[in-house]
């Protein structure tokens, strides 16, 4: 038996077809009752699916060209979710490593979400690793009994929650004919000064002094040069002069008047600090979270200069080259009379993006009520007694939610581009900013407290452009998920 048909690349998003083929001449020819067998493998944390879970055993029957095809893409999609908390990391030493929120390591007792981390956390849902082991069950005569031959293991793949387009542009081997998605090619490899995080947001975007904000990218690769077949992305990570391939630090400095101010601020790759040093192939360590946002840099123990107009981002590999474009974080404020809000979601690359919204932005509670006819006067005392509170048209139970209509400023039309996915995405929040967390003793006020989950409403989403609508300003709806709870009559 042969696999004649694998994934170009290794690094498969959940929505794009997931083919493999595997063919046996010789077995399909001279044999009775033929079935392809393909066993799928998962893994969360090990390096090897085979030594893990068995999620999903499928056959198939040869086709006319004596193949059997198959695509996974409908089951791994089951195995695969936003990371919506920090949490553990790795094991170092022996010792077991979490990220960390206000310098206080991740626990059941004193969680944070993903957006709250001080520097780094690996992803623990978002990317997992498979292979496949492959078999041939037949029978040597049409009434024998079916015999199953030995495992054809196939390469490990993994898996992120990210969607494939139906018109994104795909890579072709022309002496293989396999294809793929070539990350490289659409510059979310971190190798050069060319290089995006996991968004596709503009390079330029607006905070505020308490603001949480994550940036995600594809951490480590394997080390292998060329844009072949059988790579991660169809390149490797880190530049050319890189000893190991992988970010060694995300960078963060201010600026003020056009001038750097405050030393810069780097997270480096470290046990400590939520990463790993070293190259693994555990799918935990392909994808990386790091907290960038003004109020993950002060929860990491730092302090924003007294004056400064912006902060620029970005990736360096061990050789200290850039190997990301450098993405600008300017300092935002709110007019005077308005209440900022800020949403994150889930984008297409499965992981966050961030945007305030900092101009009329409305409240509004819409309720739906249950109502009874209640009698009036005491029917079931000595006497009869009348009374004003008691009779006529009463409300046995509400139902209320809060709806919020939330408008842009003036953006560019490369951001108004970006904000489709914010229209489309399944999972939206409401972020608070950072504020002190009462705490007494052992008890801390935290639940509940920064990340409010909500759904956009808003049904339509029209892309603006300056040659169509000059000025390009958005209107959004979105209702609170959690219902008002009012007391029942």
């Amino acid at each position: 038996m042969n696999i004649i048909q694998t994934p170009l690349y290794r690094m498969l998003a959940t929505d794009e077809e997931i083919i493999f083929v595997v063919e046996d001449t010789t077995i399909v020819a001279n044999n009775y009752k033929v079935k392809f067998i393909a066993e799928v493998w998962l893994s969360n944390t090990s390096s090897s699916p085979f030594t893990q879970t068995k999620i999903a055993t499928l056959k198939a029957t040869p086709n006319n060209a004596g193949s059997g095809i198959f695509d996974f893409s409908r089951i791994l999609e089951a195995y695969v979710s936003p990371d919506y908390l920090g949490g553990k990391t790795t094991i170092h030493s022996g010792v077991q490593k979490y990220s960390q929120y206000n310098t206080v390591n991740f626990s059941d007792s004193q969680p944070h979400s993903i957006h709250q981390i001080d520097k780094h956390s690996m992803n623990r849902n978002a990317c997992k690793l498979f292979g496949v082991k492959f078999k041939i069950e037949y029978a040597t005569t049409q009434t024998g009994t079916l015999t199953t031959t030995s495992a054809l293991n196939s390469p490990f793949f993994y898996i992120h929650n990210a969607v494939r387009q139906e018109d994104d542009t795909l890579a072709i081997d022309s002496a293989t004919g396999l294809f793929g998605y070539n990350y490289h090619f659409n510059n979310y490899v971190l190798n050069s000064t060319d290089g995006k995080f996991l968004t596709n947001a503009p390079t330029t975007q607006y905070i505020g002094l308490n603001d949480y904000c994550t940036i995600a990218y594809f951490n480590q690769s394997d080390a292998n040069y060329g844009n072949n077949s059988g790579t991660l992305y169809g390149y490797r990570v880190g530049s050319g002069s890189a000893t190991r391939r992988l970010v060694k630090k995300i960078k963060i400095q201010f600026y003020y008047n056009g001038s750097t101010t405050g030393s810069a601020i780097t997270h480096t790759n470290a046990t400590d600090n939520g990463s790993l040093t070293w190259q693994s192939a555990t799918p935990k360590a392909q994808i990386q979270y790091t907290g960038i946002g003004t109020a993950n840099i002060i929860g990491a123990g730092n302090s924003l200069p007294a004056n400064w107009d912006y902060y620029i981002v970005k990736a360096l590999d061990d050789a200290d080259i850039t190997i990301s474009d450098d993405y600008y974080f300017y300092n935002q404020s709110v007019c005077k009379g308005f209440e900022k809000f800020r949403l994150t979601w889930l984008n297409r690359l499965g992981v966050w993006d961030y945007f305030n919204f900092t101009k009329k932005n409305v409240r509004k509670v819409n309720s739906k009520r249950e109502t009874y006819q209640q009698i009036k006067g005491s029917w079931n005392e000595a006497t009869y007694k009348k009374h004003g509170y008691k009779g006529g048209r009463k409300t046995f139970s509400t139902n209320s939610k809060e709806v919020i209509t939330l408008q842009t400023d003036y953006i560019t039309e490369e951001a108004a581009q970006w904000l489709e996915e914010l229209f489309t995405s399944p999972e939206v929040f409401v972020l608070q900013e950072r504020s002190t967390d009462k705490a007494a003793g052992t008890i801390s006020n935290l639940v509940n407290k920064y990340v409010q989950p909500c759904v956009v409403t808003t049904s339509s989403y029209t892309r603006k452009t300056t040659a169509n609508d000059k000025l390009k300003q958005y209107t959004v709806d979105i209702e609170m998920s959690h219902n008002k709870r009012i007391q029942k009559a």
